[in-house]
This record gives structure tokens, C-alpha cells and sequence, in this order.
């Protein structure tokens, strides 16, 4: 009889009924704007219809020392601490009192603001619902709606964000109302409704005093208006809006096509004493031109008064070089090992710069940052290797912005103007810890490459899953040919073998309901790091060491081809594109793929947003706190010019495409493969 080993388990097994509980796409986003961040949405005060501001809506009894304590976290900007001492009140306080659910609310919203939302909504869902037919205290059911609206907001869903909230004028207090608005007009935003969205932002003007705010609020309203599409269709939307709506829709069409002084002289006869007019000043900017003379030009979006759209003064953008009239610059190799790669990128580059009726960039090599410069650039894209990055990092500063197009070591200091924006695994790695999480299941265990690749996954998710709260029982390696991984799977497992039939009945038997005596039980999951190869070795010696009904999530190079049923029931966090490709993503999704391979696709898409990223630079329109949504993800502007990616979550089947997972609060069980 031919020995059953592991090796030939790994090559014959098919693959067993995964995870048959509801669980949820937790893709956590960094929100612009008011601490806005993400989640689904839990059945609670299901007959309310008004929203709230997430801040506290009343006065910290001055007898309660922690209370006080959460309060002077916040004044010292510790919003995280300050949550987890809200809570601490909330347990203090009689459960399910109002005065409870206050403190609860009140810890949310410091998880917010502390760019927590997993932590948010698992702070939210403790939140009882209210017995019978009752909606519950009114201005808390309001508070609850809004924070679940940022919070789905931060998680890319911008339909369930605009589910929650009241559609028109909010009325009542004016802070509720205009945080309402605010939202609102973000969701419509991401919804790629940029008219209704300025529509919602107008509104807003009428809750808000003193002009710092009205200030703050046009500033929004204009960076919004930077980075959305302003073809026919949107522009022709707007003849149905309120004059103030539809001039300032009108306003940034002609900034966009850098219209002429006549042109934007009668757009000012047309919207007599619009707000819009303080912008005109800033889109009349005559630059400089390298002999000191020539021909002014009308610079459109050099407005450098604009705010970071998270509300907060932001020193790199301070002191950054304002994007000047030239063209864009994009520096790639040109031969070596990623020259195709590099075409792709390309392509998807000029692929949404024609999309946007902008013009081509000029493509230089790697190491030519000095001669874009010198020929004008106004913004430079790229480098793509992380050494050449680093040597345009070694300055003190940057003549121009730039976009690179990798991340350089954490220790290395950013000069001024210098973004960063990647397609890093360690994204993906963080995606699959929240994702886990948000679903219950918080103790994991790891098996990564032996690599520095691997080493900086299993950090990345390491860190991430003991932020939220999560633990890491152990960590594996695996190394050298495939027939070795065995044996670290079955170390990690820590797997006994039972030969008799007999004897491993009876220890089942005794050892009771989900325990398997031949492994240990002290995990709720497993996550790898590999590519597809890589995992169909793994995924079969887990399942074979006993490890068959445990969630197993990768990151997302396991994703290399659709309809892999070797890997069915693999969980992973991936860009949009790639997962969720209808509506606009459709016809991005079609010219990737047009006869590329699946990694030469990813850097096509990569170009794409790197288009986005660098069209609003060249406005002035990019800040920290700014969420912009990409092909590759909704793209997180970091404080420092990081920006990373967050992801959608899916799951890998038996012969078809990955589907979505349901999200946390749906009663539908994710299918067998």
C-alpha cells in the first residue's frame, strides 16, 4: 500500500467547506476630514432618522475622574487613550443607561479620531439596541447613524454611508447639521456625484459661523471639485443645481481647461458676487519662466491657501514646493529587469491622462530628476526603484514635487514635497489583520517566506493585528524547495500523529466538540505570505496537518489568475480593480488585461492612480488626511506624504472568479467552495 503522506495529501485533497459563520469586508480607510472613518452597519436604533455630530454632545460630569482623565487625553492629542478610558467609564456606568452609551459613543468617536475605525465599530456594536419599539434616546440614535457613516465612508462604501444619513436639509442643531453635511457630501463625492456633493457642501454654509469656518468649508469644496470628473455629462448636471452650485462646478471646468481671462470674466457676469470669486486671484498666477521673461501664462489650481482636508496644519505641506505650469515628468527604466513592467506603467499612466483630456508626461530614465527639473517640470512621477528614490530623498528639499513611486526605509527622513505611493504587500498584509478581526477571529497564526520580503509582511500584519487588539500566537518560516515545507507547517500546527484508528477515535472523543487532540486549538486562523505556487503547497499541508476548517487569508499575490480552485476558500485583500470591476472600473479593468499578464495589469493600474495622484498635485489639491479613491485601492494620504492603499477583501473559489465578502452585519453565511 502506497504510504499516505503529506506530499501526496498536498497534490490529490480537495478542498473541505470553509467558514459557515457571517462575517465582513473591513478595509479601513483613512477619511478626510473630521476623524471620518469606517464600518458596516449593525441594526441598532432602526427608527431614527436624524444624525449627530460624533463629538460629545454634553458636558463631562466634573465628578467623574475618568471622564476627566479621557478629556485631557483628547486636549493632548492621545485620542486613542482617551477611548479605551471612555470605555473604561461606560463599564463604570449602569449598563444600557443612557449615560453608558454615551460614554460608548464618545469612545468611538476618539477611535476615529485616533484613525482607528476597526476599533470604532467594535465599540459601536456594544451598543445595545433599544427593547421593544423604542428608537431609543434621539440625539444618541443621531450620533450612532453619523459615526456608522463615517465609518462606512472609510471602508469605501459610500452607498451605506449615504443609507444612514438624511438625505436634504438635516435642520436642528446647527453642529449636527452641518457634520451631516459634511459627511453626506464626502459619500456623494466617492460616489462620483461631484455636483451633489458641492450641492451638500453649500448647504453646509448655512450651519457654520465666523469665517475660518466658511473658509475651510470653500477650501474643501474646491479640492473636491480638483479631483473629480468634469466631463459634459457632470458639467450638464449642473444647469439643474442652485446658481451657487452650479458657478462653482463651472468655475473649476474652466480652471481644468485653463480657460482665458475673457472666459472667466463672463463666468464672473453670469455669478454675480459668487464665493468663487476669491479664487480667481490664485488661478491668475503668472510663473516665472527660467530667463526671467516671456509670455505670462494663467496657472489654473495654484491656490496655495488650501487646507488639509483632515482640518489640521499639515508642516510638509507648508514648507513643500508649489507644483509650477510645467508638464509632468515621469522618471522609469528604460532596459533591466523591470523595463516591461515599466512600460505598463506607462501605458495606464497615459491611459488616464487621455481619459482626463490631459496631456502625455515626458517620459526621462530613472536617474534623471536634475534634467526634468531643468526642462520644466512641474511635477516629477517616479522613481520606481527605491534606490534611485532614495538618492532624490537625499536633499534637503525637492525644486519640484514629486511623486515617488516606491517607499523609502522607515528611518530615512522625507524631504518636503516628496510623496510616496507603492504597490507594497505589507498594504495587503494590514488589510488581511482588520479584515480578520472585524470578523471575530483574534488569535493567528503565520507562515511567511524566510526572506526580508517575508520578514516585512509578518511585521506589517504583526503590528497592525496587536493594534487593534488581536494576538499573534506564533509565527512560522519556510524555506528551500517545496518538499521541505512540511515540517515547519507541522511544528507551527504543533501536529502529533495518531496511527491507530482506534486511539485517535477515543482521544476525539474525550478531547469534546471543535478540540482536535492532534494539534493545538489556541488559533482562530492562519495567514501565509506567498504566491499562487507558494500557497497551493501550504494550503494542502495545513488542511492535511488538520487545519481543514480554519480561515486561512494570503496576501494578494495568490490572486494571479481567475477560477484557481486549488486555492478555493483562501482569503485575501486586494485592489478594487481586480475584484470589484464593474461601474467605472470596467473599462480600466478591460485595457489592463488587453493582453497583459496579470502583474504587468497590476502596474498598469498602478499608473493609472499615480495619473490621479499627480493631477492634484499639479493643482495644489493634495494633502495629508486626503482620501483619494484608485483603481489599485482608496489611496490614504498620510502626514509625512506616505500614501498608502486600502483594500477590498474576497474570497478565492472553486473554478470562478473571487467573490467579495459579505460584510460583518449580513446574516448571509460565506458559501463552501
Amino acid at each position: 500500500m502506497t504510504p499516505n503522506t503529506p506530499a501526496r495529501a498536498a497534490s490529490r485533497m480537495r478542498h473541505p467547506s470553509t467558514c459557515k459563520a457571517a462575517v465582513a469586508l473591513s478595509s479601513v480607510l483613512f477619511l478626510i476630514a473630521c476623524s471620518s472613518t469606517g464600518t458596516p452597519i449593525v441594526s441598532r436604533y432602526p427608527g431614527g432618522s436624524g444624525a449627530g455630530s460624533p463629538a460629545p454632545a454634553t458636558a463631562a460630569p466634573s465628578g467623574n475622574a475618568l471622564v476627566d482623565q479621557a478629556e485631557a487625553l483628547l486636549a493632548r492629542g492621545d485620542a486613542a487613550a482617551a477611548s479605551r478610558v471612555f470605555m473604561a467609564a461606560a463599564a463604570a456606568a449602569p449598563p444600557s443607561s443612557p449615560q453608558a452609551n454615551d460614554f460608548r459613543l464618545r469612545a468611538a468617536a476618539a477611535a476615529l479620531a485616533a484613525d482607528d475605525p476597526v476599533r470604532a465599530d467594535l465599540l459601536l456594536d456594544q451598543i445595545p439596541a433599544p427593547p421593544g419599539n423604542q428608537a431609543g434616546d434621539a440625539q444618541q440614535q443621531g450620533r450612532y447613524r453619523l459615526l456608522r457613516a463615517q465609518t462606512a465612508l472609510a471602508r469605501n462604501d459610500p452607498q451605506r454611508a449615504l443609507r444612514l444619513l438624511p438625505q436634504g436639509d438635516p435642520g436642528g442643531d446647527p453642529q449636527t447639521a452641518e457634520q451631516v453635511l459634511l459627511v453626506r457630501a464626502q459619500a456623494l463625492a466617492r460616489s462620483n456625484d461631484p455636483v451633489a456633493a458641492v450641492a451638500s457642501l453649500v448647504n453646509r454654509e448655512r450651519y457654520l459661523s465666523g469665517i475660518v469656518s466658511l473658509n475651510q468649508n470653500r477650501d474643501l469644496l474646491w479640492n473636491l471639485l480638483q479631483g473629480a470628473t468634469l466631463d459634459t455629462a457632470t458639467i450638464n448636471r449642473a444647469l439643474a443645481a442652485t446658481p451657487i452650485t452650479r458657478g462653482w462646478v463651472e468655475l473649476a471646468g474652466l480652471a481644468r481647461r485653463q480657460a482665458s481671462p475673457g472666459d472667466f470674466d463672463g463666468w464672473r457676469k453670469r455669478y454675480p458676487r459668487h464665493p468663487g470669486e476669491e479664487r480667481l486671484a490664485a488661478l491668475f498666477v503668472q510663473p516665472a519662466t527660467a530667463g526671467g521673461h516671456g509670455d505670462a501664462g494663467w496657472v489654473p489650481g495654484a491656490d496655495s491657501s488650501t487646507l488639509p482636508m483632515a482640518g489640521q496644519f499639515d508642516p510638509m505641506q507648508a514648507a513643500a514646493p508649489a507644483a509650477g505650469a510645467g508638464s509632468v515628468a515621469l522618471l522609469l527604466p528604460q532596459t533591466g529587469a523591470l523595463a516591461s513592467l515599466a512600460d505598463a506603467l506607462r501605458a495606464g499612466y497615459e491611459h488616464a491622462a487621455r481619459a482626463a483630456g490631459e496631456p502625455a508626461p515626458r517620459l526621462y530614465d530613472t536617474g534623471s530628476y536634475a534634467q526634468a527639473v531643468a526642462d520644466g517640470a512641474g511635477v516629477v512621477v517616479g522613481p520606481l526603484l527605491k534606490e534611485a528614490l532614495t538618492t532624490v530623498a537625499a536633499s534637503p528639499s525637492v525644486p519640484v514635487p514629486v511623486l515617488g513611486l516606491n517607499y523609502l526605509d522607515g528611518t530615512r527622513s522625507v524631504p518636503a514635497g516628496l510623496f510616496q505611493f507603492g504597490l507594497a504587500p505589507e498594504d495587503e498584509a494590514r488589510a488581511a489583520a482588520e479584515d480578520a478581526y472585524a470578523r471575530g477571529l483574534t488569535r493567528a497564526l503565520t507562515m511567511v517566506p524566510a526572506t526580508d520580503q517575508g520578514n516585512r509582511v509578518q511585521a506589517a500584519f504583526a503590528a497592525r493585528f496587536r493594534e487593534l487588539g488581536g494576538t499573534v500566537v506564533d509565527s512560522g518560516r519556510y524555506s528551500g524547495e517545496p518538499q521541505a515545507w512540511s515540517d515547519p507547517v507541522k511544528r507551527l500546527l504543533r501536529y502529533v500523529a495518531i496511527n491507530d484508528k482506534k486511539a485517535a477515535a477515543e482521544a476525539r472523543a474525550k478531547a469534546g466538540p471543535d478540540i482536535d487532540p492532534q494539534r493545538r486549538n489556541d488559533f482562530d486562523f492562519v495567514f501565509i505570505n506567498g504566491r499562487a505556487s507558494q500557497a497551493r503547497v501550504l494550503w494542502p499541508l495545513f488542511r492535511y496537518y488538520h487545519a481543514d476548517r480554519t480561515p486561512v487569508y494570503a496576501t494578494a499575490a495568490v490572486n494571479e489568475s481567475a477560477g484557481d480552485g486549488d486555492l478555493a476558500g483562501i482569503r485575501f485583500c486586494d485592489a478594487p480593480w481586480l475584484i470589484d470591476a464593474g461601474g467605472p472600473l470596467q473599462a480600466l479593468n478591460a485595457e489592463a488585461l488587453n493582453g497583459r499578464s496579470r502583474e504587468a495589469a497590476r502596474f498598469f493600474a498602478f499608473g493609472a492612480d499615480a495619473q490621479v495622484l499627480a493631477s492634484r498635485m499639479a493643482h495644489n489639491a493634495l494633502h495629508a488626511g486626503d482620501l483619494v479613491n484608485g483603481a489599485t485601492g482608496a489611496l490614504g494620504v498620510e502626514t509625512g506624504g506616505a500614501i498608502r492603499r486600502r483594500l477590498v477583501c474576497a474570497r478565492m473559489t472553486n473554478g470562478g472568479d473571487p467573490v467579495l465578502m459579505p460584510p460583518p452585519d449580513a446574516s448571509v453565511p460565506i458559501a463552501a467552495p
